[in-house]
């Protein structure tokens, strides 16, 4: 079975150049040693110095070993891999800093490795970058979950294409290296390596985040699970604010447009926004809850950024995950018709409490990009009804529209109304809530 990834479908915002280059030194590392080891050209001995030897402790070789390979086929699959994943996270912090990325990985894989080796038996050798590439999957999984990757596949006399969902992937890889070790013994192997790179990987990946070093855009896996936001030790109070910003940023589309427009164009209501247009709800504000000053980076967050948690199995509908990416794609390329769809048929199949807030957000900010702000409210009122962080922001768009579009300042009176003061409301909310009451008011 072959099974070689080569491209992907994640937005990359700069050139993959340290993954080529890594990719070229490996390969004329490999010519210039393993090669002519094997055309017997050169002895062994002169190049063991660069393979990772368990007599000794050598931080040179924690490096030098990652560019170094037993064979073509190691050499081949390693490099398919590295760049598939290498693009991802390149992609995504730049040249310099993946580089540094790489390098780090690779000295912490080989220090990990020959260090206990050496203390516990002293026999033996391990070299290849699959270690760090392993690291740089798990990285690629925490920040791209969703996203594809193109892989080449061969099994037997069959062979062709797919695309498969990073995490998909990723996860795939690890429960097989689990698997052989559990058979295996756990003794140290190619699976090992594999394992402790992946376990070098998880908390950089998460760290980066934590620090906001690397901008997913709300897509890696803390934003998008936010149960994940509760732990102090994944999502800082920081971060669980970045996040909340993302979605709740003054440059919003609708208030943009809202604010320039005081003769707001109303298009004629679709089938989805005439279920909402009539009537709009005046949804109950959440009670405030205290926030404790002392976290525990091992505790659930009792008070902050609030989960969001789906309603009860409807996720689990066999096309609920399908229309969900559609309509997070869509809206991420700004799709219009496709975004409809996806959402109409959501609706149809009472799905809706199932969306993640962020996402039926972003697709009433791309509604009201487009001026269509009585079919944004439907989205909106979605969320004021879940009474989770974005709540509040939701019925400060639902106001807008009612003050602004509808010409209705009664109904955007009542819902200002249910914003209350709480400590976990930002100054800028507020402040936006008081100007909408006093402009309602008039």
């Amino acid at each position: 079975m072959l099974f070689l990834p080569y491209g992907t479908d994640a937005p990359l915002y700069h050139w993959p150049i340290a993954t080529g280059t890594i990719i070229f030194a490996n390969v004329a590392i490999f010519f210039a040693t393993t090669a002519q080891v094997l055309f017997g050209n050169m002895e062994i001995e002169s190049v063991e110095f660069l393979i990772l030897q368990f007599n000794q402790i050598n931080p040179f070789q924690w490096i030098s070993n990652a560019f170094m390979h037993g064979g073509f086929m190691h050499l081949l699959g390693n490099m398919f891999f590295l760049w598939a994943f290498g693009i991802v996270v390149e992609g995504k912090i730049g040249t310099a800093m993946f580089t540094g990325l790489y390098f780090l990985i690779a000295a912490m894989d080989g220090a990990a490795v020959q260090v206990p080796m050496f203390l516990l038996s002293g026999e033996g050798a391990a070299l290849g970058a699959s270690g760090v590439i392993f690291g740089l999957m798990v990285i690629a999984m925490l920040w791209a979950p969703e996203n594809e990757v193109d892989c080449f596949y061969m099994i037997f006399f069959t062979f062709g294409t797919a695309e498969i969902r990073i995490i998909a992937l990723g996860a795939t890889f690890v429960f097989m290296q689990v698997a052989f070790l559990f058979l295996g013994g756990f003794s140290m192997s190619s699976e090992m390596l594999h394992m402790i790179g992946a376990a070098i990987g998880l908390p950089i990946g998460v760290l980066m985040l934590r620090q906001g070093l690397v901008d997913c855009e709300g897509w890696d896996v803390i934003s998008r699970n936010p149960f994940l936001q509760e732990y102090e030790l994944l999502c800082s109070e920081k971060q669980r604010r970045r996040i909340l910003r993302q979605t709740e940023s003054t440059d919003d589309p609708m208030s943009a447009a809202l604010r320039t427009s005081s003769t707001a164009a109303v298009q004629t209501p679709t089938v989805v926004a005439s279920k909402t247009a009539a009537a709009i709800p005046v949804v109950p504000a959440v009670k405030a809850k205290t926030q404790s000053r002392m976290p525990n980076l091992f505790s659930r967050k009792r008070a902050g950024v609030a989960a969001q948690q789906p309603a009860p199995n409807v996720s689990a509908h066999p096309d609920f995950n399908r229309l969900a990416f559609t309509l997070r794609q869509s809206i991420q390329t700004e799709t219009m018709a496709t975004a409809e769809q996806a959402f109409a048929r959501i609706e149809q199949l009472k799905l809706s409490s199932a969306i993640s807030d962020r996402t039926l957000f972003a697709y009433a900010s791309l509604l009201g990009k487009r001026k269509r702000w009585l079919e944004a409210i439907h989205p909106l009122t979605i969320i004021a009804n879940h009474n989770r962080e974005l709540a509040d922001p939701s019925r400060i768009r639902i106001s807008q529209i009612q003050l602004t579009v509808m010409k209705k300042p009664e109904l955007a009176i009542q819902t200002l109304l249910q914003i209350k003061d709480s400590e976990n409301q930002t100054a800028a909310l507020i402040k936006k809530r008081d100007q909408l009451l006093a402009s309602a008011r008039k």
